[in-house]
């Protein structure tokens, strides 16, 4: 999209939302990204962690997205979305990533190879690796962390710090016990 257009309803296709625009931009429909930079950018924040410093609001997706490669801060997703990353500001719906999520706000059902990360998430999370600050909902994966957590935990390692649910697991921390296999 150009840096004029404000608001597509229909199909998208392009290799990236580059230009910087006085709108925040609205893509309703397909949106298909192609960024060819997207191996390099997969290395910019593997260990999960958000930017404190926000970009302010830049795209809104609604309906279905797809991208070889992924989206950067100051994005929404509503919807579906498949990508190689995602570093969004929020997003609703289902989202299928090669790699991993790393957004703000989650709500719905996150795939992702290596794992999802969020300050907040409402929902289900499916990767290697699922670091939640707050989640409500079920995590699965090899290792889940949260530091407050309501729901249920299924992995080798699951740690949360205020626990309203179950840990099912190798090894369950919650901040009053530490046990084996099962803990609440």
């Amino acid at each position: 999209m150009t840096g004029d257009t404000e608001q597509v309803n229909g199909l998208v296709v392009g290799v990236g939302h580059f230009q910087e625009s006085q709108y925040v931009q609205r893509v309703n429909g397909i949106n298909i990204d192609l960024m060819v930079l997207s191996p390099m950018v997969v290395l910019y924040s593997l260990d999960g962690k958000h930017s404190e410093e926000r970009t302010g609001l830049k795209l809104i997706s609604n309906g279905l997205n797809l991208a070889v490669g992924g989206y950067m801060e100051g994005t929404v997703h509503n919807g579906l979305s498949f990508a190689m990353y995602n570093f969004s500001d929020k997003i609703n719906g289902l989202s299928v990533n090669a790699t991993y999520n790393r957004v703000v706000s989650m709500n719905g059902l996150h795939i992702s190879g290596f794992g999802n990360f969020s300050e907040s998430a409402h929902g289900i999370n499916i990767g290697i690796s699922n670091r939640n600050d707050y989640m409500k909902g079920i995590q699965l994966g090899v290792y889940n962390a949260s530091t407050d957590f309501t729901g249920l935990q299924i992995g080798i390692y699951n740690k949360t710090n205020a626990l309203s649910g179950l840990q099912l697991g190798f090894w369950n921390k919650n901040g009053s016990r530490s046990l084996p296999f099962i803990n609440f």
